[in-house]
């Protein structure tokens, strides 16, 4: 009984070492390792944006990259991913920097993001992202995209637009250049990481640029919604950092 119970304590010691230390979560809820998602859009819509957050399993503190892999892309679309605090061009593959997820611990909302925008290009793209230990890359989980960009998605204002945040990362302030079209009921709101609303400013009829000073908030990443009439027209987000 001695060996055979050193024997299963062997083995159960064996498949604890060789266990994910990384699991994911979406929505709230865990998602098993490989998972793929599919999120719908619209090809002039704008960015469509996936947020996964990552748990440390481990009884270690983990530094954490993250690798992306286009596995289809419609010719002609943009992809992004933001991570550890930074958001990167769409020609980086790996993130050059890491992101210390603590022993037991589950990254913030918000702390990775996935960005698609089809630029106006119908079809679907499909994008792994895969987080990985630094010091031992084989421990590794991933997600696959599947962007859903298609006419029949999220359906897009005809009377109301507005372009990307410009500066992206923002210091000082942020701005957006909108169009109304018709005399509608358009706002658009910025709200923080934890859905404090930081600015609202109803838009008028016609043209012009939104100025949201920045200099009096924190650091972080802050998302933007436009809607007419109370319904969201689109979503997105930018970052700032002073």
């Amino acid at each position: 009984m001695k060996a055979t119970g050193l024997l299963a304590l062997l083995v159960f010691g064996s498949v604890a070492l060789s266990a994910q230390s990384l699991s994911l979560v979406y929505n709230g809820n865990p998602i098993p390792p490989n998972y793929q998602l599919t999120v719908p859009g619209h090809p002039n819509a704008g960015d469509m944006i996936v947020e996964v957050e990552v748990t440390n399993n481990s009884l270690e503190d983990l530094l954490i990259l993250v690798k992306k892999v286009e596995n289809y892309l419609v010719p002609n679309t943009q992809n992004t991913f933001c991570w550890a605090g930074m958001c990167y061009a769409p020609n980086v593959y790996v993130s050059p920097f890491y992101d210390t997820i603590y022993a037991g611990q589950t990254t913030l909302p918000g702390e990775f993001s996935g960005h698609y925008n089809a630029l106006s290009n119908p079809g679907q793209s499909s994008i792994s992202y895969v987080f990985f230990d630094m010091n031992n890359p084989n421990d590794s989980v991933m997600v696959t995209i599947i962007y859903d960009a298609t006419l029949t998605g999220i359906p897009e204002s005809r009377v109301a637009s507005v372009s990307e945040p410009y500066p992206n990362p923002a210091n000082q302030n942020v701005r957006f250049d909108y169009f109304i079209d018709e005399p509608v009921l358009a706002e658009l709101k910025v709200y923080s990481l934890l859905g404090t609303l930081v600015n609202e400013t109803k838009l008028a009829t016609g043209e012009g640029t939104i100025n949201v000073e920045t200099s009096g908030i924190g650091e972080g990443f802050y998302f933007y919604v436009l809607t007419v009439d109370r319904k969201e027209i689109k979503t997105g987000r930018f970052v700032v950092r002073h």
